[in-house]
């Protein structure tokens, strides 16, 4: 089954977490590395998770889950081996539709994580559905040969430029035409002052 690609902004937004082993750390690890507020729930956890916590990243409650737990949560991760209560977790994230991700377990999530290649703002991300996490590594891999650091700073030297343009240029086509020559630039010099950007857009 395929799965609609969908990029959201969770900057700041509350994650649960519920679980605390390994697993639970990579998946707390994405989650941070993307700025979101994650509260874990388990009896125990791995020593970097603890670190985390100390660090005051995240918050971890070292008891047993309660429904409680998950209130306001924008995603949910269950990363545990106790099988009553993945489902558990499942289907009350169901109920609340709050999208839920259940580790190893395919037909009890709604969403996955993708394999990422991440250069600053610019996100690649690849999954197959559930079906061959090795398949969505050996992809990452791939793409992170061809996808160039330097595709961060490019990014980031157009959106600097972005609103100028959207600003001074009238129609959708003609915008595109000067965003596509601005990108050969910055692509080519790894600059673009905003004296060429003002051509580019009295030109066209």
């Amino acid at each position: 089954m395929a799965y609609f690609p969908l990029f959201i902004d969770i900057t700041g937004q509350f994650c649960a977490v519920v679980g605390g082993g390994r697993v639970a750390e990579g998946k707390i690890r994405q989650l941070l590395e993307f700025g979101a507020n994650v509260a874990v729930t388990a009896r125990t956890v791995t020593s970097q998770i603890a670190l985390w916590q100390e660090e005051g990243r995240i918050v971890v409650h070292l008891r047993e889950y309660r429904p409680a737990d998950l209130a306001g949560a924008l995603l949910v991760v269950a990363a545990t081996d106790d099988v009553f209560l993945q489902r558990q977790v499942a289907a009350q994230c169901r109920e609340q539709k709050i999208p839920v991700n259940v580790v190893d377990v395919r037909e009890l999530c709604t969403f996955f994580f993708p394999a990422i290649v991440r250069r600053e703002d610019v996100v690649a991300a690849v999954s197959t559905g559930g079906s061959s996490p090795a398949l969505a590594a050996r992809l990452r891999r791939e793409l992170e040969c061809v996808i160039p650091e330097s595709c961060g700073k490019a990014a980031a030297i157009m959106g600097a430029h972005r609103e100028y343009v959207l600003n001074h240029v009238a129609g959708a086509e003609k915008r595109k035409q000067v965003f596509e020559e601005m990108l050969e630039i910055v692509l080519k010099d790894g600059r673009l002052s905003r004296e060429k950007v003002c051509q580019l857009c009295e030109r066209i």
